[in-house]
């Protein structure tokens, strides 16, 4: 790692703590600077404002997630498990990425543009994995699939169109807590229904 590499990584796990004890919303560069033992103008020559770092530290996190993930669900018994313990665990994972101490709708609409622009690279991996999969349990003859990367494409969408939804529907409620057990339940569903109608 080169110098300025080492410093932003310090930067980035000492601004995740402020973001994880004072929220999102609530964390200042003055906070930042403070943690990681830099004025606030030297800040500036790494980062604009404290939603790029707070993104660029996410898409990291989420990345080795991922890989551990990917790791993870290898080691799982059957296609349907896997596929289930994948979709739920990330699932998990993501529904507190955006969950600092609950982060305003105004902070929200600024950063979610370029998150999801990053966040879309990360998901083509996500998908590539879960469509390889699933071509593997088609060859082994444990499914009837004659399309794996439309499958896998759908199976992702529907689970992050879930945790959307709910988001969406506590924010037009104005409610500052988000039950997700209804979405997690509707996963397992969705997983279970699939694989009844493919499984051989």
């Amino acid at each position: 790692m080169s110098k300025k590499e080492l410093v932003k990584e310090k930067i980035g796990k000492s601004a995740m703590q402020c973001f994880a004890k004072f929220g999102l919303d609530k964390t200042t560069l003055d906070d930042i600077a403070q943690a990681v033992g830099l004025n606030k103008a030297s800040l500036y020559y790494y980062y604009k404002n404290k939603e790029d770092i707070f993104i660029e530290v996410a898409l990291k996190e989420g990345e080795d997630f991922i890989n551990s993930l990917q790791e993870a669900t290898l080691l799982k018994e059957g296609i349907e498990n896997r596929t289930a313990f994948y979709l739920e665990s990330r699932f998990n994972y993501y529904k507190n990425v955006l969950n600092m101490n609950r982060v305003s709708v105004d902070t929200l609409n600024k950063i979610l543009p370029r998150f999801f622009e990053l966040y879309n690279a990360l998901m083509k991996r996500e998908k590539i994995f879960l469509t390889q999969l699933l071509e593997k349990a088609a060859k082994e003859e444990k499914l009837m699939m004659t399309d794996p990367e439309n499958t896998a494409s759908v199976l992702i969408n529907l689970t992050d169109a879930l945790k959307h939804s709910v988001e969406q529907q506590a924010i037009l409620k104005g409610e500052t807590e988000i039950d997700y057990t209804q979405s997690l339940q509707d996963i397992k569903f969705l997983v279970s229904l699939i694989f009844t109608g493919i499984r051989k």
